[in-house]
């Protein structure tokens, strides 16, 4: 069984406004290292987001296995300022132990993140490109249709306090993201202003994400998962600039990289 860190934790934006920590079967050991490097320390991406453990992949037989510790899990999540409040499963045993916890418990199929059509604009047709005779058109045009995503565009600045989810969609913003603001997309984030408050780019896992800034100020950036943040200060090639944010994975760990847009 593959019990790799990255196999072993994803993580989503439920259709229920939290956390969907979706766990696959594992070494307890594993899950409690991967789960601490996604959910990261003090202050945290996730950390304003009630939290819901996804277990509906494990099954009788692997808790047979691997065992599974809820209250040595729950203290990764306590440990990063997450508050969970529910854990999705169907086994009897884990079921028992949520409700002496405290925690909500249900049992049915796993949490997803579907997109919703009121939150984004709707998908321009995308021309087919010029192709072969010898080849199939509609392979092409299913390719297009595949690779399509939609856009939600916000025409207003975002004041502090609020928070813009582009659920299944690239998110456009048209003006400042101001302190303690938030703007998360499951695709790329583009801010056309000031950003000073926290973007979040890949929130449904796209590692390919990025994000935007015309003027980079910060609070907080993330791509699926990885943040960086600048209380100690921005890189002055990167402070009031325009500015990419990519996951860089050449390496390992994986991090975030700041690089500079030429726009003029």
């Amino acid at each position: 069984m593959n019990t790799s860190n990255q196999a072993l934790i994803e993580i989503r934006f439920a259709k229920l406004n939290a956390l969907a920590v979706h766990c696959e079967p594992g070494p307890l050991a594993a899950i409690v290292e991967s789960l601490g490097k996604r959910l990261g320390k003090k202050p945290s991406m996730y950390t304003v987001e009630p939290a819901v453990l996804d277990l509906s992949a494990w099954t009788a037989q692997d808790l047979e296995e691997f065992g599974f510790d809820l209250k040595t899990v729950k203290s990764v999540f306590d440990a990063a300022g997450v508050h969970l409040v529910e854990v999705r499963c169907s086994l009897p045993e884990i079921e028992a132990i949520a409700e002496d916890m405290g925690l909500k418990c249900e049992s049915g199929e796993a949490l997803t993140a579907e997109p919703e059509a009121r939150t984004a604009a709707p998908e321009a047709e995308t021309p087919s490109p010029a192709t072969p005779v010898d080849e199939p058109v509609a392979e092409v045009q299913t390719s297009a249709q595949a690779t399509a995503r939609k856009t939600l565009v916000i025409d207003n600045p975002v004041r502090s306090g609020q928070k813009i989810y582009a659920q299944g969609a690239d998110l456009i913003v048209m003006g400042q993201v101001s302190h303690g603001a938030e703007v998360i997309a499951d695709g790329n984030v583009h801010v056309y202003g000031v950003l000073r408050g926290r973007a979040l780019a890949g929130a449904a896992g796209d590692r390919q994400a990025r994000i935007i800034s015309t003027c980079f100020e910060a609070e907080l950036v993330a791509v699926a998962g990885y943040y960086l943040t600048f209380e100690a200060g921005f890189p002055e090639e990167s402070r009031s600039k325009p500015t990419l944010i990519v996951l860089d994975e050449a390496q390992e760990p994986a991090q975030l990289r700041l690089k500079p847009i030429n726009i003029r």
